[in-house]
């Protein structure tokens, strides 16, 4: 028996690790110059700089540059980091549903003022509401770190440590694909690295 017991315990530390492994769904570091298959440059123009993924917004397009993400958002943690090359701009993040083309769940950020927000956007009798607000305390920050969290009717939103969470029946549906949208307009620019999608399945 005593035999047995260092067996299988390391057999299920083998088995947890695997899982474990298998729950990374995406690693884009920014610095190789090919983007992950399940990424998307969707709006703006971008290019690989300063060791991450850069974009620059097309006056044309009238739209913040966007990463698009080809997996639904749907029981999923999203980290990455970013930075702004130019001050008081802003990031809105987008998650859409599966059925549609409407905005599902979002949440908003400005490095300026460090306020964000979680926004359940309207859905069916229900209108759009800011439904949990945070405040970073240090606004001096060149990389913002930032994780985003979608369990059921649960969101959790943390940058650079200040965390927020909002639970809403809306966002406890089937969800699509996810945006990445920042920078603001007239040509801003900002960037993204070290993003990593993990399934909470």
């Amino acid at each position: 028996m005593k035999s047995f017991l260092p067996t299988l315990l390391l057999a299920s530390l083998l088995l947890i690790s695997k899982a474990h492994t298998e729950e990374v769904l995406l690693f884009q570091d920014g610095k190789a110059e090919m983007l992950n298959d399940k990424l998307k440059f969707f709006h703006g123009s971008w290019k690989f700089a300063e060791g991450a993924m850069l974009g620059e917004q097309v006056p044309t397009e009238k739209h913040t540059a966007t990463i698009k993400a080809l997996i639904p958002f749907d029981r999923l943690k999203v980290e990455w980091k970013m930075k702004f090359a130019q001050p008081k701009e802003t990031f809105l993040f987008v998650a859409w549903p599966a059925d549609s083309g409407a905005h599902a769940i979002d949440f908003t950020f400005n490095p300026d003022t460090g306020r964000f927000t979680i926004v359940r956007p309207k859905f069916k009798d229900l209108p759009r509401a800011i439904l949990t607000k945070g405040k970073l305390a240090k606004l001096n920050t060149e990389w913002h770190e930032l994780v985003c969290i979608h369990d059921g009717a649960l969101v959790t939103v943390t940058i650079d440590g200040a965390t927020i969470t909002a639970r809403d029946e809306s966002f406890s549906r089937p969800m699509g694909p996810f945006y990445l949208n920042g920078g603001g307009f007239n040509g801003a620019q900002f960037l993204i690295k070290d993003l990593r999608i993990t399934s909470l399945q």
